[in-house]
């Protein structure tokens, strides 16, 4: 095919996300983000068939982000969350925004593999590399994997640096045994919330 013949890209091709199950996609939760963040090897290989480079480190991404988590958490006061379920709710919230954007990401770009997938199987190694605006689509399906990929990798590395913050909290607030907690605790959460809580700005970017 020449380039008066260009693949027909995305023609007739429309399919729901594949290999997620839409009960997981509705699993907006941290523990989602991790199973599944996609692994390195399979980023890199997207990456180099779409003649990117790709030279970041899961570790280097993990390091970032729990270097921002430690310098917000840094000489806050801890001592405004009742127990350690209610610190663990909000770092929960403070994380959903990067996690809702990994699983907005995660949808397109699994669509976009299968559609590009598609139009491998259905035309020729020429037709492909004569053709603009296939390429542009797979280098394009190819970043926004890599997004995910980092994404995934940042709110993994929060989260664990979350975890410390929590073993400290606990060993700072032991639990008391035979202490009855009153279940009535609507009105304080809402003031907690109406106060300064954990915000960290870094985790609106995650993934970017």
């Amino acid at each position: 095919m020449s380039v008066d013949n260009p693949v027909q890209v995305g023609a007739g091709l429309s399919t729901p996300v594949r290999r997620l199950g839409r009960e997981k996609l509705a699993e907006r939760t941290i523990e989602t983000v991790l199973q599944l963040t996609p692994d390195t090897e399979t980023v890199a290989a997207t990456l180099h068939a779409a003649g990117l480079r790709f030279s970041r480190k899961a570790e280097a991404v993990r390091r970032e982000a729990a270097r921002s988590v430690r310098t917000e958490a840094k000489g806050f006061d801890f001592s405004i969350f009742a127990d350690l379920d209610e610190l663990q709710e909000q770092a929960r919230l403070s994380l959903q925004e990067a996690v809702d954007t990994f699983l907005h990401l995660l949808a397109q770009a699994e669509d976009e593999r299968f559609q590009i997938e598609q139009i491998t199987q259905n035309t020729t190694v020429e037709q492909r590399l004569n053709d603009p605006a296939f390429r542009a689509r797979r280098e394009t399906a190819g970043r926004i994997l890599y997004q995910v990929w980092h994404g995934g990798h940042w709110i993994a590395g929060a989260w664990g640096a979350f975890g410390k913050v929590f073993d400290a909290f606990r060993k700072a607030n032991p639990a008391r045994p035979g202490t009855v907690v009153s279940n009535d605790t609507g009105s304080a959460r809402q003031d907690l919330v109406a106060r300064k809580i954990i915000s960290l700005n870094a985790w609106k970017t995650a993934g970017r």
